[in-house]
């Protein structure tokens, strides 16, 4: 009985042991309070300080901190948890889909909002959709506005390979955004010279920069039509809504994301940066811009059927 006794109790402190030891161990991996209570303040002041809506700024920070009091982040494990979380919470007030709340240890680079760029991505394929017949139908898939000096050099050889068609179409299905100074590029084959695409306003209603049309002499004086998803974001939908507002370009396909401001990236702390929108596109023609709205096509179709609905409508122009 004695034996028997002493292998019971020894069971029950080893088992107690584990629980303290399990405890411990949970407790090791939850995130320190105080870190998440500061994180929290960091990214109001930053917000407070810089997000290009003021009055939004305020309740995203009300709705943070309401967050936090009520002990939403207090599960949160890791460092990739919170910031996800936080991130949530941060586009569910604002519906921004700009803001981005980063770890530093996926970073190239801290003080960069150019996120690096894989193979397919960087991509741009051009051809002819029909050739030696009427319509000749040009087309350009550019998956980025990297601004990368390959991806620049992509779009100028890919214009120059189909330049000479009746028609083009632009395929920016895949188009998640990128460098504005690629859309002046892009755009300098359909307007004239110098010609103003949008202007820059910052989050007291200033205009900070005007953004015109690179000097080209090859100008494109063809039908042009832009296919679009709910993928196409950011600069993808500067160049579609500038174009369509323009008079310039037929957009075909699925309404945009609605992304219309520029970020900046800034350190919260050791551990955590964010891309934020420090600044907002301005189109002088409608007085206003694409955030949230997006772009609405004028041929709404599924994304999946963009392409082959650009290739009909240009075939019924050639038939009328």
């Amino acid at each position: 009985m004695k034996i028997i006794s002493f292998i019971v109790v020894l069971g029950v402190f080893i088992c107690g042991a584990f629980k303290l030891t399990f405890a411990s161990n949970i407790e090791e991996k939850q995130l320190p309070a105080r870190f998440v209570e500061t994180t929290v303040a960091q990214l109001s002041d930053v917000l407070d300080k810089n997000y290009v809506y003021p009055e939004m700024a305020q309740q995203m920070n009300a709705f943070l901190k309401q967050q936090f009091l009520a002990g939403k982040y207090d599960d949160s494990r890791t460092h990739r948890e919170l910031v996800k979380q936080m991130q949530t919470d941060l586009r569910q007030v604002s519906d921004d889909g700009h803001i981005s709340l980063l770890l530093s240890e996926d970073s190239v680079d801290r003080t960069t909002v150019v996120v690096p760029l894989t193979e397919e991505q960087s991509k741009i394929h051009a051809e002819v959709v029909s050739d030696n017949i009427t319509p000749n139908i040009g087309y350009l898939q550019i998956n980025t506005f990297g601004g990368t000096e390959k991806t620049n050099d992509g779009l100028v050889k890919g214009m120059e390979s189909i330049g000479s068609s009746d028609f083009l179409i632009i395929d920016l299905r895949e188009n998640r955004g990128g460098d504005p100074n690629m859309v002046a590029l892009l755009s300098s084959y359909f307007v004239e010279d110098n010609s103003l695409l949008w202007s820059i306003v910052d989050r007291n209603g200033e205009q900070q920069l005007e953004v015109r049309s690179a000097s080209n002499r090859n100008k494109f004086k063809g039908g042009l039509c832009i296919l679009t998803s709910r993928k196409t974001y950011s600069a993808a939908e500067a160049f579609a809504y500038t174009m369509k507002h323009a008079g310039r370009a037929l957009i075909v396909g699925e309404r945009t994301g609605g992304g219309a401001h520029l970020v900046d990236m800034m350190r919260i702390n050791d551990k955590v940066d964010m891309r934020v929108p420090v600044a907002r596109a301005y189109n002088h023609i409608t007085d206003s811009n694409w955030e949230r709205v997006g772009v609405v096509p004028d041929i709404i179709v599924k994304a999946t059927d963009a392409k082959e609905a650009a290739i009909e409508y240009f075939n019924n122009e050639v038939k009328l």
